[in-house]
């Protein structure tokens, strides 16, 4: 995909949706947009970005580091059975990736790699969720609901042991376009703070 393509098939789009909620739904639903009673700076709507893209975010890595956990211990009990003698030293902590090339490593280490990746990237995420939430707090609410979904999703694709499956729902690329949303959001906020 070109840039230009990129741009215009993805940054283009947000940025209407970024607009959309600055010119109609501030203009809809001002109560939402109002100072909160607990912290007065911030917009009652920000709640649902701590909501969403903090504590329902936190859920999802959880639920994928415990999903590694519990592959885990699978793979290293498979490979037992199948007589792998380097099966607890393959397997144990505090290697991050099984060794090897068998069937049980890849399994284990693509399930390891959908909770990886969303560790590569959360950080950013989180930062960047909560600077564009003070500008677009339904927007980046709803982006985060989009995130956990597509993150899930990415992580059931690539724990098939096919790492081009990690697409093959069509909702995975909401990793992408979620983060670039906030992405966005931060810039334009970030901008709106110099103005």
């Amino acid at each position: 995909m070109s840039v230009t393509s990129f741009i215009l098939k993805t940054v283009v789009p947000i940025g209407l949706i970024l607009a959309a909620e600055n010119f109609f739904l501030r203009d809809k639903f001002p109560q939402i947009y109002e100072a909160s009673n607990t912290l007065a700076m911030l917009p009652k709507a920000f709640g649902g970005v701590l909501l969403v893209n903090v504590v329902g975010s936190a859920i999802i890595m959880l639920v994928l580091g415990f999903g590694v956990g519990a592959a885990r211990s699978t793979f290293r009990e498979k490979a037992l059975k199948d007589g792998d003698k380097e099966a607890e030293a393959r397997y144990s902590y505090p290697k991050m990736y099984a060794e090897g090339f068998t069937e049980h490593a890849k399994m284990f280490n693509c399930v390891q790699r959908g909770h990886q990746h969303a560790m590569e990237t959360y950080s950013q995420f989180l930062a960047l969720s909560l600077v564009a939430g003070l500008r677009f707090p339904v927007c980046v609410s709803l982006g985060g609901l989009l995130w956990m979904f597509a993150r899930l999703k990415w992580a059931e694709g690539y724990k098939t042991g096919e790492p081009s499956q990690r697409y093959q729902h069509w909702c995975s690329y909401g990793i992408w376009s979620s983060l670039l949303l906030m992405l966005l959001g931060a810039g334009v906020t970030a901008v709106s703070v110099m103005v």
